[in-house]
């Protein structure tokens, strides 16, 4: 090589470094708050993705779709993010009772705040509480999309209501693996050991499901 190509790779370097020193950043601004509402979005979901613990696709589906198999997940971590409200109706089993009433998640963010779907369900809900409304906690499964989680329900509606005509006057609430109540935003010991009866008692979902 030349030694005048070389001087002029030589000045090239010495010219891109000081550009960088003198304009550390670009004439435009890059930043989140510059991006497109799609751009925010495409980059949320990168975040998201990067940062899921389950983002290994076959560990994620021998965790969660091992069908008839009981987990138990944390809420904050998994179930809240599955868990969709509104649209999703999910399956509620009682592990004592084995009886199963529809739910739909109406809000919630340290838990699940649901609603049986209608009267009927409603009626079931509260047969397993003797026909009376109760704070006492049982261990449920919950189904979601074909996924069986372990659960706790208590059995006292109260707060505000978004399914009418279900004969319940507000919601009640479902607990997962760490989630905490509303109020004194705590996890709730009672509900903690509720679920981990669910989840001990896991072998006989397969019971039920196989002489069903």
């Amino acid at each position: 090589m030349s030694s005048k190509i070389i001087y002029y790779v030589v000045l090239v370097f010495i010219f891109a470094g000081l550009f960088v020193c003198i304009i550390p950043v670009p004439f435009y601004n890059v930043g989140y708050d510059s991006l497109s509402e799609e751009e925010k979005k495409l980059y949320n979901d990168a975040y998201e993705i990067e940062n899921n613990p389950y983002k290994d696709v076959q560990d994620y589906n021998e965790v969660i779709n091992s069908i008839g198999n009981v987990v138990n997940l944390d809420w904050f971590d998994v179930v809240n993010n599955f868990f969709t409200k509104y649209t999703l109706t999910a399956k509620v089993i009682d592990v004592n009772t084995k009886k199963s009433y529809y739910v739909k998640r109406v809000g919630g963010y340290n838990h699940a705040d649901v609603q049986p779907i209608d009267a009927e369900n409603t009626a079931i809900m509260k047969s397993l509480y003797n026909g009376e409304w109760s704070w006492t906690r049982r261990p449920v499964w919950v189904e979601i999309n074909g996924t069986y989680i372990a659960g706790s329900i208590n059995g006292m509606p109260h707060g505000y209501t978004l399914i009418e005509g279900n004969n319940m006057d507000g919601h009640t609430c479902i607990h997962f693996l760490n989630s905490m109540t509303h109020g004194t935003k705590r996890v709730d010991e009672a509900h903690q050991n509720a679920i981990a009866t669910a989840y001990e008692r896991r072998n006989e979902l397969k019971s039920l499901l196989l002489n069903n």
